[in-house]
């Protein structure tokens, strides 16, 4: 997509221009329960979903690269296996960017910053392993410092989803929609090593379908092994479609 194309050579020359006046040097201690806390890892999950008539199974990498402490590029990759179709492939790639302008914890507004993500229809669709459309979803990101314990990261997000390659969907309903969705992420800190992350969704995908309005919702629990490597369980509900999944791995903070 041309446009696609454009972005991201923006993002890039934006990137190269706010780095020379950023610090490059990440602090010393880990604090990982804050998603405005850039570092550079690898996320590494093994993931079952429960879709109606289809159960897909795989894995799932997500290396995320801090540039500078005010700018972090993301790339997830699934290899994915659905028990329908039998078949076993790469889903939809992802590719997300995100600039932190303000950080400062001192404060009750913490931090704010724009971010884009874009989902790749590399999947195949005719084989359950990819959605068939191209998603682009700007947004925004604050911070609220409740206590040490406690803090809210609302996300605001436009989400524009173009049209399907899958050839069955007649073209009447085969068409690009604009929509929203937003979500509250809430780590909860229980201790040095571990936390919990609850993430509340309110979704409005179609703005010319009043019905599709949905309510989604993400748990993550992660213990630390030590301060470079974290273990991971994580849960998301679609309840409106009945999809669920579950995810376990581990993070190499590198």
């Amino acid at each position: 997509m041309r446009t696609t194309k454009y972005l991201i050579i923006a993002l890039l020359l934006l990137i190269s221009i706010d780095s020379l006046f950023a610090q490059s040097s990440q602090d010393s201690t880990l604090d990982v329960s804050k998603p405005t806390n850039f570092y550079t890892f690898l996320d590494n999950n093994f993931e079952y979903t429960s879709t109606e008539g289809a159960n897909v199974f795989g894995y799932r990498a997500n290396l995320t690269f801090s540039i500078s402490p005010k700018h972090l590029v993301l790339a997830e990759a699934p290899l994915l296996y659905n028990d329908y179709t039998k078949k076993i492939g790469i889903g939809d790639l992802r590719l997300r960017y995100f600039w932190l302008p303000y950080k400062d914890y001192s404060k009750l507004f913490g931090a704010f910053g724009p971010s884009v993500d874009i989902f790749a229809p590399t999947g195949n669709v005719e084989n359950g392993l990819g959605t068939g459309r191209w998603v682009i979803a700007p947004g925004v990101t604050a911070a609220f410092m409740l206590a040490d314990w406690i803090q809210l990261f609302p996300v605001l997000s436009y989400q524009y989803v173009s049209k399907s390659m899958d050839s069955s969907i007649p073209d009447e309903f085969n068409k690009v929609t604009h929509g929203m969705t937003f979500q509250v992420m809430t780590p909860i800190v229980i201790s040095e090593r571990v936390f919990t992350m609850l993430t509340p969704i309110v979704s409005y995908a179609d703005f010319s379908n009043d019905k599709s309005f949905a309510y989604m919702q993400e748990v993550l629990f992660s213990y630390g092994l030590k301060e470079t490597i974290w273990l991971n369980l994580f849960y998301r509900g679609a309840f409106k479609d009945d999809v669920h999944t579950v995810r376990a791995g581990f993070t190499m903070y590198l």
